[in-house]
């Protein structure tokens, strides 16, 4: 017979710790980079550091394009509005990405941000129009 464990999902892990703590967490999902060559990580990742034209302070780069194999990255807010903005900020919408003829797809890095109550206010990854 199988016993449930009552297994968790990243989801729950991040939705549960936002509640916990009162907190909007920023979770970003760069799992894609890992799979690219490294002579396209390194491309993706110039993109986003903000020591170039990149968008994320420099510091952060580190910390989100590690080779430790760490998928995910948290941050975590006391406010909706600087989560939003820093997702907003440091990461481009898919539709954005498609828009952008020097880049591909391999640039996009999911995020989003969960409040403590469990909703999602924000995400960059958009459904494409059905027509």
């Amino acid at each position: 017979m199988l016993v449930s464990m009552n297994s968790k999902r990243l989801w729950d892990l991040a939705k549960g710790y936002a509640k916990a703590n009162n907190k909007y967490i920023l979770v970003i999902d760069n799992v894609k980079w890992f799979t690219l060559s490294n002579t396209k990580k390194a491309t993706v990742k110039t993109y986003y550091d903000g020591a170039g034209t990149g968008s994320i302070p420099q510091d952060e780069v580190g910390e989100i394009f590690n080779t430790n194999d760490d998928h995910y990255t948290f941050y975590e807010f006391d406010g909706q509005g600087v989560a939003v903005d820093t997702a907003t900020d440091w990461f481009p919408k898919t539709t954005d990405i498609a828009a952008n003829a020097n880049i591909d797809d391999d640039y996009f890095i999911h995020c989003f941000v969960i409040t403590p109550a469990g909703g999602v206010p924000y995400t960059n990854k958009i459904p494409p129009k059905v027509t």
